[in-house]
Parts: C-alpha cells; sequence; structure tokens
C-alpha cells in the first residue's frame, strides 16, 4: 500500500527546494543525516511509535495548513500564544524578527510527538535561512529553531529551548 502521507511530503519538500532555487540535497554516505533531517534536529521532535498526532489545544486547528494560511482570521505566527512562546524563548532579536517576519515558502504545519511543528524560511535562500516552532497545542511550551549560514546549508542550527537552554544541532531547522 502507497503511503500517501509521505509521499504527499516528499513532493512537497521537493517543491519547496524547487520554490528557493536551491539544489536537493544530496543523498546521505551511510550512517550520515541529512542536512534538514539531522540526528540532532530529527530526534528533538521524533515521535514516539503511539505519539504521531498532537494532542486537541488551540492550535491544533492549524496542522494540515501553512503557518501564512489564516485559520478563523489569524495567521498560526499571529497567535498570541506562539508570539509569547516564541518571545519567552528566543534573546537574540535578529532571530524573532525573523520568525515572525519571514518572507519565503513555508512547509505544512504537521503534528508530531503531541507538538505542533511549523516551518518557513528566507525566499531564494530556505536552506541557508529557516526557522521551526515545535510547541504544545495549547501554547504552553515552545522549542524555537533558527538556522543562518551564508556559506553552506549543512552548518548548525541554533535552538531556544523552553527550559530556557540555548543548544547548536548540526543542519537545518526540521519541517517535518
Amino acid at each position: 500500500m502507497i503511503d500517501r502521507i509521505g509521499l504527499g511530503a516528499g513532493i512537497a519538500a521537493l517543491l519547496l527546494l524547487a520554490a528557493c532555487d536551491a539544489e536537493p540535497p544530496k543523498p546521505a554516505a551511510s550512517g550520515e543525516p541529512e542536512a534538514n533531517a539531522s540526528a540532532d534536529n530529527a530526534a528533538a521532535i521524533a515521535a514516539p511509535d503511539n505519539a504521531s498526532a498532537a494532542a486537541e489545544g488551540p492550535l491544533s486547528k492549524y496542522v494540515g495548513k501553512h503557518p501564512s494560511d489564516r485559520v478563523d482570521g489569524m495567521r498560526f505566527l499571529d497567535e498570541p500564544m506562539v508570539r509569547k512562546a516564541v518571545a519567552a524563548n528566543v534573546s537574540d532579536a535578529a532571530a524573532r524578527k525573523f520568525v515572525f517576519g519571514y518572507d519565503g515558502p513555508d512547509a505544512p504545519i504537521v503534528a508530531k510527538a503531541g507538538r505542533v511543528l511549523a516551518w518557513g524560511c528566507e525566499r531564494h535562500n530556505c536552506g541557508y535561512h529557516n526557522w521551526a516552532i515545535s510547541i504544545t497545542p495549547d501554547g504552553a511550551s515552545a522549542d524555537v529553531c533558527f538556522y543562518r549560514n551564508p556559506d553552506r546549508p549543512d552548518g548548525s542550527s541554533t535552538w531556544y529551548l523552553a527550559d530556557g537552554k540555548r543548544e547548536q544541532r548540526q543542519g537545518n531547522c526540521p519541517s517535518e
């Protein structure tokens, strides 16, 4: 049986790469993670086998929509609980400004590991400048990823975690 969700996600990823004028990622060598699915970043949002859908909450209505889409008249990034969580976690003003003011493509919001994951990037520069927000559906806890590296799309991203810590992880911010 064909995994239509996986197939659709793969097609969406290819369309995003084409929209960004970026080259598709080269297949990873055996045992090496791909740039947008690094082991560290994937582990940060990996869902247990029985927790692939997000719990219900006010932000669940955005699952399947893009961060730039309006739901009940409001974009995901305009939601007060999203703005509050990002403002509380992200100490870098330039990173906050980019997340809230990005002008490029974005991926459909997904439910993963009981959280809502949103992703976006800079127009024509997706591989080198992107962000992700992994937030609980009730907005109580969020981790924010920020990637900017003008020289390479496979460097380290900065994660601003809900517990106040900041980490560097290999690879771009995850989109799924």
